[in-house]
């Protein structure tokens, strides 16, 4: 009699525990995201709400710390999450135990806001302050801060990415066009141009494993690619909205991003191999459109391997979806589609510079278009 009551409490107490799904969203005006790869899941930090959203390798979210005052930039040093708060605040938390290893607040007013994070193997964590043009080193094991870099330059640091092999941090300003993209030397902290963009107000910069550079901004288009010797003019390669900061993630050449309006996040896989910024992926390839440029319409070609759902979306230079020509199952084999110039709606839209996303199983290839009156 006693083991049916234990069973039945047991069976009780289990299902009484909330179901976890990736239906489930606890993101709130996402911002950044960091991997712990120790343990096999993803950290999200969250303005609104200021939580340390955990996401596992299914796509479960849960929430690691609850009001951890985490609104922006964070980094993983060993066990701990680093992260910025409102009011200048910088927290760190224990990633088994969740005990708060640091609480400190720089000094200055609480208007002049903390923003992104990087760190380097001699254990400091470098901090950007864009209303102060300063960049912040933190050493973790006394909690002494200084300022490290300020002006010469700088206008709005946001984005941070430190390049040991180079002794530099690369930050990206966070500017109405131009928007400068800086090199501070690790060495005695001097300025210097990289780069100059049109870019309006852009917040975050990661470099991939071949040395290409991202920029993701809230107010951007999309996500940009840069060559490693800032030589080109960045290109747009993934439309889309809200998209702050991109996060690399080397073990399967990605982007991590978070869709700040959205309350999501989503992983866009890349493509750059070292030598060609496109090669053919495993179960799909979007092949030029053609003609290019184009007056009236133009076909797209794509090939699969094997039977897929496919998505084939338009969007404009800011971002803006125009319009979906295919979102259903294709079988393996060569499919083509017209596009017309026209919106959802059937209206033509105006001449000027279009891109064709397809996404298959998540895995996404662009291709860019011009349409000419």
């Amino acid at each position: 009699m006693r083991t049916n009551v234990l069973i039945w409490f047991l069976l009780a107490l289990v299902f009484s525990i909330p179901a976890i799904s990736n239906a489930q969203n606890l993101l709130s005006a996402p911002q950044k995201i960091v991997i712990d790869t120790k343990r096999n899941r993803l950290l999200v930090s969250n303005m609104n709400t200021g939580d340390i959203v955990q996401i596992d390798s299914l796509g479960n979210q849960s929430f690691f710390i609850e009001n951890a005052g985490f609104v922006d930039g964070m980094e993983i040093v060993g066990d701990t999450v680093y992260g910025v708060g409102n009011n200048r605040v910088v927290r760190g938390y224990n990633l088994e135990t969740k005990q708060l290893v640091m609480n400190i607040t720089l000094s200055g007013s609480v208007n002049n806001y903390l923003s992104s994070m990087a760190y380097d193997s001699a254990g400091h964590i470098f901090i950007s302050c864009p209303f102060l043009n300063e960049i912040y080193r933190l050493r973790i094991s006394d909690h002494s801060y200084w300022v490290f870099a300020k002006n010469n330059g700088l206008n709005k640091p946001n984005g941070i990415l430190l390049e040991k092999e180079k002794n530099r941090i690369v930050t990206i300003d966070d500017s109405p066009s131009p928007a400068l993209i800086h090199a501070i030397s690790l060495a005695d902290s001097t300025v210097s141009t990289l780069m100059t963009t049109n870019f309006n107000r852009p917040d975050g910069i990661v470099r991939d494993k071949y040395g290409y550079y991202y920029v993701g901004g809230y107010y951007l288009p999309g996500l940009f690619m840069i060559d490693p010797n800032f030589s080109q003019v960045p290109e747009l390669f993934f439309p889309g909205s809200s998209m702050v900061y991109p996060t690399y993630d080397i073990s399967d050449h990605s982007l991590l991003i978070t869709h700040y309006d959205a309350n999501t996040w989503e992983r866009v896989p890349l493509t750059t191999n070292g030598t060609s910024p496109v090669k053919p992926l495993k179960n799909f390839v979007l092949h030029p459109i053609s003609p290019n440029p184009f007056q009236s319409s133009t076909t797209i070609k794509f090939e699969l391997n094997k039977h897929l759902h496919a998505r084939l979306d338009v969007y404009d230079t800011v971002g803006s979806l125009i319009n979906t020509i295919v979102n259903e199952d294709k079988g393996p084999g060569t499919h083509s589609v017209v596009w017309k110039g026209n919106n959802h709606s059937g209206k033509q839209v105006t001449a000027g510079t279009y891109y064709f996303r397809m996404n298959v199983n998540g895995v996404i290839q662009t291709q860019k278009g011009t349409l000419i009156k």
